[in-house]
Order: structure tokens, then sequence, then C-alpha cells
């Protein structure tokens, strides 16, 4: 769980570093650029949880630097529709709350009269907001803890998993190992005698 959630971190530390200087180069001051700035970060965020993992087989950076992927269970292929809902319950659900707090404060910033009350009223807003993000981080890590194999409720859904590297090449390689005896000439009864010689030799090694 250490590894998974520092992968999580790490991820959503490259994520904000674009944002951040996104905000710093274009200062919200107006309904135009909160729009540009909310577009531009989503289409990041969209493309670093969604397509990246989708296109580089189930990782993303932080996965890669902590030896981890993302796969279905029963080996089938892992489809952007799953990392899309895995993503929403994980990041969107979160996201789109607090879009629609920044929201409701942009519609006061923008067209009330900037006094006391407002002031308190976005504060208490902005609060609510980090708060509910809080929560729900907090949420995430404490379900998956406590179920029994450390699995959250949209992997056991979905049948995703976040599985080492390691074991992951293990079986990859356990499976190639499989090697099944062909019939010579293809008819029952006649068995390559050199092909059974080479696999207990293999196996011997």
């Amino acid at each position: 769980m250490g590894r998974i959630f520092f992968a999580r971190l790490f991820d959503i530390i490259i994520c904000s570093i674009p944002t951040i200087i996104l905000i710093f180069l274009n200062p919200i001051k107006s309904w135009q650029t909160l729009l540009i700035n909310i577009s531009i970060s989503q289409i990041l965020l969209f493309f670093y949880f969604v397509l990246l993992p989708y296109f580089s087989k189930g990782n993303t950076f932080g996965k890669f630097l902590f030896k981890l992927r993302l796969k279905k269970i029963k080996d089938s292929k892992l489809k952007l529709r799953d990392i899309f809902l895995r993503e929403f319950y994980f990041l969107y659900i979160p996201l789109i709350f607090q879009l629609l707090s920044q929201t409701i404060m942009g519609i006061i910033l923008f067209t009330s009269p900037h006094d006391s009350e407002n002031g308190f009223l976005l504060k208490l807003i902005n609060n609510i907001s980090y708060t509910f993000l809080a929560i729900w981080f907090i949420y995430i890590p404490l379900t998956i803890y406590l179920q029994k194999e450390n699995i959250s409720a949209i992997d056991l859904k979905l049948g995703t998993r976040v599985f080492f590297l390691e074991k992951i090449i293990k079986n990859e390689k356990r499976e190639s190992k499989n090697t099944h005896v062909h019939l010579q000439n293809d008819k029952p009864g006649k068995i390559d005698i050199k092909e059974i010689e080479k696999i207990i030799g293999e196996e011997n090694e």
C-alpha cells in the first residue's frame, strides 16, 4: 500500500506543476481566464491519468518509478472505459466538487460587490471544498486498507488491480515456459520424442 500511495502522490504532484505554472502565467481575473485555466488543467489530467495508462499498458510516471502497473485481474486487455471509470472514482468525484465550489466562488467574485459578507462566504466555500478533498483522500486509502485483499471498491467492480512489476514479470516468464507437446504430423498417438527430450533438458537446467 505504501508504494501505491507514494506512486499516486508522485503522479498528483507531476500533474499539479503545469497547473501552478498556468496560474502564474494566466492569473484568474475574469470568466475567460477562469475557463481557460480549468479547460487546460482538465485536458492535462485526462491525458495523464486516462490516456497515458491506456497507451502505456497501465503505467504512469509514478507507477513506473515505484515499479507498479495497472492490470485486469483476469488477464483481459485493459480498456479505456475501465481506466476512465477508475479515475472518475479516485480523481474526478472530488475534482467535480471542487470545480463546482470554484464556479460558485467565481460567480460571487465577479458579480457581487466586494464586501465583508462576500469575503466570509468565499472563505467558507473554499474551506468546505478543501475539507471535502481531505476527507475523500483519507477515505480512499482507509477503505483499501480495511478491505481484505487491499483493493478499492472500484477495482473490485471493474476487475482491475495495481500489481508489482516484479510479480508480473515472474508470471510472464512462468507462462512462457509452459511449452505444449505437439503431435507429430498432427495425428493422435504419434508424439515427437525429440521435443519431449528437449523439454526435459530445459526443465533440468
